[in-house]
Parts: structure tokens; C-alpha cells; sequence
């Protein structure tokens, strides 16, 4: 079998390592941080769909959700009662559990190394502790280096690509732990606030935006009295179904392919389920780009439809959206669908209320 170089020890990458070192391939992963899990860049939650992939440990789970406040800009609100409990992870000691697996099953790791560049199957490595740079022979070369992969930069697969930047900050703040909070409104062009409780007495609060971040986090944060325990950012890729992640025997995956939710910047879930698509494609020789579009293509695409729509939106829209979703007809559709499929969900929310299709019409053209 060929040697398998995987550039970034994220979650990703490490499950990735993980699923071919189970199989029996010679697996080698680069991390330039000196950390697994560190720095934090997310706010930790995810839906029950986490489940059906890797399930978390209890130990890796600080809070458990039943409900969601969409918080409109006239600051009427519509509670969602969640089917399944949504997770809030410790995301540190969830990608180290990670890593671990993998490093059970046989992959190599090697931390404080930077990929450099790959030319005719040679990928060139730095060691950050000393400087000094390895040449290493390799069949294939994954990229799951994040959102401004140098894989991705190095092969010619970077594309056109957008971004998002997430500011957040943990608070120490009394709170309801059993809800969060997503606010919408001018105050967050093209994206939303979140308030996500860890605890009842420790939330994660931010924003992401295309620009002058910082400003809107500040006015944000202003309107909540608790004390600024650690502050922590990161760049959220932006999918776009034009951008390639395969050239010949070069892989992106994860945020380093913007295999991302536009609506709300996810990307574990995604990338878990296009890790196991890149390892199932590699052993059985099949087109990856195929195989993870056909997975995942449709539903991160009417997720960045509906950003498109959802940034066209006037404060009087997103207060009238919210009061039309906020009946018993739309809220059972909210409850029984998960957010992580658009699919099913916005066809359900349609045969409800038909007077959603005037909001969705950027999904039509």
C-alpha cells in the first residue's frame, strides 16, 4: 500500500488517519501546533447527527440543549423544542479522543512540523523545532489543513475562496443552560449572534461576519454583563460548489475543501461524513468528488442558498420570517427536522406555510 501523508491533526484529519490506519495503511500526520485541540476556533455545539458518525463520550460533553431562542431585531423570539438534544463538546478533549484512536490504530504523528510544498510525490516538511526541513516520498497527500490550507494553496485547489471571521468570548454569566440563543438583524450582516451556555453559570458568546468583525462583536457583547473569561476567533471558510478538491492523487477535506454549512459555519459534521467518503473512495478506488457531492453536495448547497437569501433580508423581513415561523404547524416541522439536512426540512416548512416560498425565492433562481 502507499505511504499516506495527512497534513492537519484537527478532527478531521485525525479521523481520517484513524479510518485508514484501521484498514491497514501506512499513515503519517503533520501538525504545525504543538497542541491536539488547541487553539479552540468553534463554538463546540453540534446537532444529535454527531451520533450517527462518532459518538462522544460523556466526559467530552459540557451541556446538553432541549431548545433554541431565535431572537429576532424587533426581539420577538421563537422558541424551538428540539426532538433530540443538541451537544455542547469540549472540543479540546473531543479532538484529542480523536487523535488518540488513531494513534492506537497505528498513525504517525508528528507535532510542530509545517507542510512546505509537494512536487512529483515528495512533500517537503518543516520541523518548527528546529528548522529543519524533511523530504518525505508520499502516494497521497490529504489536505485537511484548514481553512487556508497550503495544500490546497500548493496544488492549484485554493480557488476563489470567501471567508468568515468568528470572534467569541466565555463568559461567566447566569443563564439558562438548557436554551441557546441566535440573534439576527443589521447589527450582524450576513450572519448571526449566538449565546451558548456551557453551564448555568458559563456561556460562549459571538459573531462572525465578512467585515469589521471586532466592531460588531464589541456592540454585541456589550448588551451582557458577564465577566470575559478568555476570548478566542477563527476563520470559517465559505462553501462554494464551483471550488475542486481532488487533482490526481491530492485530497481536500473538511474546512480545508469548505465543506462548511453556510447558514451557520459548521463543519465538523460535514467533514466527518467526506472523511469517511475520501477513506471509502481511496480503498475502493472510486471518484472522491463524486462520491462526497452525492453525500453532501446537495445539502451544503441549499445551505449557502439560503445565506444567500437570509443576507438579502431587512430587518421588517427577519421580524415577519420569525412571527410566520412562529406557529404550532412550523414549529412541529422545527422540532421533528434537523437543521444539519435542509432537504426535508425546508420542504416541510413550505407544505406548512406557503407563504415561506416568498422568502425562499433566492433558492429558485
Amino acid at each position: 500500500m502507499a505511504k499516506i501523508t495527512i497534513i492537519g491533526a484537527g478532527p478531521i484529519g485525525s479521523y481520517t488517519a484513524y479510518l485508514l490506519s484501521e484498514k491497514g495503511y501506512d499513515v503519517q500526520v503533520f501538525e504545525e501546533h504543538q497542541k491536539i485541540g488547541s487553539p479552540v476556533q468553534c463554538t463546540g455545539i453540534v446537532t444529535y447527527a454527531i451520533n450517527n458518525i462518532i459518538k462522544p463520550k460523556k466526559e467530552f460533553v459540557l451541556n446538553r440543549i432541549d431548545k433554541i431562542d431565535v431572537v429576532a431585531p424587533d426581539n420577538n423570539s421563537l422558541e424551538i423544542v428540539l426532538k433530540e438534544k443538541e451537544l455542547i463538546l469540549d472540543r479540546k478533549r473531543f479532538d484529542q479522543h480523536i487523535y488518540s484512536k488513531a494513534f492506537s490504530s497505528g498513525a504517525k504523528f508528528f507535532l510542530k512540523h509545517r507542510f512546505i510544498d509537494y512536487k512529483k510525490g515528495v512533500a517537503v516538511i518543516k520541523n518548527l523545532k528546529d528548522s529543519k526541513i524533511k523530504k518525505l516520498r508520499t502516494g497521497i497527500l490529504i489536505g485537511a489543513d484548514g481553512p487556508l490550507s497550503i495544500v490546497a494553496k500548493r496544488s492549484g485547489l485554493f480557488y476563489n475562496r470567501d471567508f468568515f471571521m468568528g470572534l467569541q468570548a466565555r463568559i461567566r454569566i447566569k443563564n439558562n443552560p438548557s436554551k441557546y440563543k441566535v440573534f439576527f438583524g443589521k447589527r450582524f450582516p450576513n450572519f448571526f449572534g449566538w449565546f451558548v451556555p456551557e453551564s448555568n453559570s458559563i456561556a460562549r458568546v459571538g459573531i462572525a461576519a465578512q467585515k469589521n468583525t471586532r466592531h460588531y462583536f464589541e456592540n454585541f457583547i456589550k448588551q451582557f454583563k458577564g465577566k470575559i473569561i478568555e476570548k478566542q476567533a477563527g476563520l470559517i471558510p465559505i462553501y462554494n460548489k464551483k471550488a475542486k478538491t481532488r487533482k490526481n492523487n491530492i485530497y481536500l477535506v473538511g474546512d480545508a475543501a469548505c465543506q462548511v454549512k453556510n447558514t451557520t459555519g459548521g463543519g465538523l459534521i460535514p467533514g466527518l461524513i467526506c472523511s469517511k467518503t475520501l477513506v471509502d473512495s481511496i480503498i475502493n478506488k472510486k471518484d472522491y468528488e463524486k462520491e462526497w457531492k452525492k453525500k453532501m453536495g446537495k445539502e451544503l448547497y441549499l445551505h449557502s442558498k439560503v445565506r444567500d437569501c437570509l443576507n438579502n433580508f431587512s430587518d421588517k423581513e427577519y421580524n415577519f420570517l420569525i412571527q410566520l415561523l412562529n406557529k404550532e404547524k412550523t414549529k412541529k416541522v422545527l422540532k421533528k427536522h434537523s437543521r444539519e439536512f435542509p432537504s426535508k426540512l425546508l420542504l416541510q416548512l413550505i407544505l406548512k406555510e406557503p407563504r415561506l416560498l416568498y422568502f425562499l425565492r433566492t433558492l429558485l433562481k
